[in-house]
């Protein structure tokens, strides 16, 4: 059994003192009395302040030692600096690889993807032309030229505008889009060859002027007025696309 712990051995601690033998004794006392603990650390604190005080000042390195660290700070600088290169060349690489790869399997809009992506909506206009495509490959389904479009409206909600009259309607279709309704019209549009008219309710009202966006099968222009938004889908030239979507849009007004 120890001899206990006096406040003699707590002072011959704090300078430094004691045998290593005692100052494990002094330790465990410590840990199991934490007002003691609070007292010893307060004065090593002292202590140390006290030796920080009278200490001597630090001689100042030989000019050799201080031009070597110079030397080696300079180079440890442009270190980092060139691997800081190395990680933005490796970054500008990685953006470059994925832009080829991008070109290279060409998904969707075939134009720079920096330009703003157009709605869902258009996408299903797409497939909704590529469709009614089909559809007119197919002995077996029927086209149908004629509709009513106050019936169209009655029922879906869709405002269809009048068509030029030199537009002859091929096949009308109703289809279930992501939001309601939609309908695909089928036109052979003179100049502008075969186009599509889609037409579908859309999740939220805003307007949209016509824009152009080109895929890899066709190109569409699209807008939406309140809560119903349009496509018109072909093949036909950029500015006649866009002259004819403007002219639709118009009517609707």
């Amino acid at each position: 059994m120890c001899d206990p712990i006096t406040e003699a051995d707590l002072l011959a601690y704090v300078d430094e003192q004691l045998d290593p033998a005692r100052r494990i004794e002094v330790e465990e006392h410590l840990a199991r009395d934490p007002e003691a603990a609070a007292r010893v650390m307060a004065d090593l604190k002292d202590r140390d302040t006290l030796q920080l005080l009278h200490a001597p000042p630090l001689p100042r390195p030989a000019e050799p030692m201080l031009a070597a660290a110079t030397r080696l700070e300079r180079a440890l600088g442009w270190r980092e600096l060139g691997l800081k290169l190395r990680r933005i060349a490796a970054v500008v690489a990685l953006i470059s690889f994925g832009w080829f790869a991008h070109w290279q399997v060409g998904l969707g809009i075939s134009d720079s993807e920096a330009s703003p992506k157009p709605p869902a909506f258009v996408e299903d206009a797409l497939h909704s032309h590529e469709t009614g495509l089909l559809r007119a490959r197919m002995v077996s389904q029927p086209q149908v030229a004629a509709y009513d479009a106050a019936e169209i409206l009655s029922e879906t909600g869709i405002q269809l505008p009048p068509l030029p009259e030199d537009w002859r309607v091929r096949d009308a279709q109703i289809f279930p889009s992501r939001h309601g309704h939609s309908v695909e019209l089928a036109i052979d549009a003179g100049d502008l060859g075969r186009v599509s008219l889609f037409a579908a309710q859309a999740p939220a009202f805003n307007v949209i002027a016509p824009s152009l966006a080109r895929f890899d099968t066709a190109k569409a222009v699209y807008w939406q007025t309140g809560q119903l938004a349009y496509a018109l889908t072909g093949n036909g030239s950029d500015k006649a696309l866009e002259r004819a979507a403007l002219r639709l849009s118009s009517k609707l007004q």
